[in-house]
């Protein structure tokens, strides 16, 4: 795998990334495919992924020159404000996603590894993410970074994995 710092610009998230992550956030949502209709629950996840994220939570985004080519940021909920890959409110969940001409470069690898050394820089004890149970590709790469199934962590639409520290 290929150290991406020596080819994209990585660098903590402002409130000025808030359009980036929107973006990302849509990218997720209909699984990188522009073309599709966002799902059903896409409204109340963007209030949640993208409304309810605060740049005091940590977040990266990796840029190639002016363009951001991928992104990640924790969010930290709470009973009843929280993604779909909510733990409880000691867990954050990473949400992350990559615009598709950088997928395959080892991006998403390497800000997975920053986020997650970010979270636990902040006190967590665990992470969590959801992934669409489909995704295999994205599963594997969790997977080889040592995240694991959650306890009761699968809903009608996603698997929830954590990684513990």
């Amino acid at each position: 795998m290929t150290d991406c710092s020596t080819t994209f610009d990585i660098r903590r998230t402002t409130e000025a990334d808030r359009t980036c992550i929107a973006r990302l956030n849509f990218l997720t949502d209909v699984f990188g495919d522009e073309s599709k209709t966002p799902s059903e629950g896409f409204k109340k996840e963007t209030k949640v992924y993208v409304d309810g994220w605060d740049p005091k939570d940590d977040g990266l985004v990796a840029w190639d020159d002016t363009i951001p080519a991928d992104g990640t940021w924790l969010i930290w909920g709470d009973v009843e404000n929280h993604g779909v890959g909510f733990i409880d409110e000691r867990t954050p969940e990473i949400a992350i996603a990559i615009e598709q001409p950088y997928r395959g470069k080892g991006l998403t690898s390497q800000l997975l590894k920053e986020i997650v050394e970010l979270a636990r820089e902040n006190g967590a004890p665990v992470v969590s993410l959801a992934v669409a149970p489909d995704n295999e590709h994205a599963k594997e790469v969790y997977e080889h970074l040592g995240f694991v199934p959650a306890e009761d962590g699968e809903n009608n639409e996603y698997l929830t994995l954590i990684k513990k520290f």
